[in-house]
């Protein structure tokens, strides 16, 4: 494989991985959600457009959108602790993707 083609293939495993940390966290946050505190958070338009952009654009708008969500449901200290929490686990997951997508391109010599 060309460094190109390696390159695609991280690509491809982080658009997975961060399209897919961001509508899970969001989901199941929201199952878990009071009643008050699911009225603050976003309406379902705004929430899949925030998985659409964690599409497009990755980590760069995944973590500050999850960020956002849970400070915007908490609105206190503990939602700030939270957003940091799940935007750099969200960031771990998708630099251990590329990692590990890139040994596995390595290890099977192709």
């Amino acid at each position: 494989m060309t460094p190109g083609n390696v390159e695609f293939v991280q690509v491809v495993s982080s658009m997975v991985v961060c399209t897919g940390g961001v509508a899970a966290v969001l989901r199941l946050d929201e199952r878990r959600l009071t009643p008050e505190r699911l009225e603050r958070g976003w309406p379902p338009q705004t929430r899949d457009a925030a998985v659409f952009g964690a599409f497009l654009f990755g980590i760069l708008y995944g973590g500050p959108a999850l960020l956002v969500h849970f400070v915007r449901t908490r609105r206190s200290a503990a939602g700030v602790g939270l957003g940091l929490f799940w935007m750099f686990a969200l960031l771990a997951a998708d630099l251990g993707a590329q990692l590990l997508s890139a040994a596995a391109v390595d290890w099977l010599a192709l």
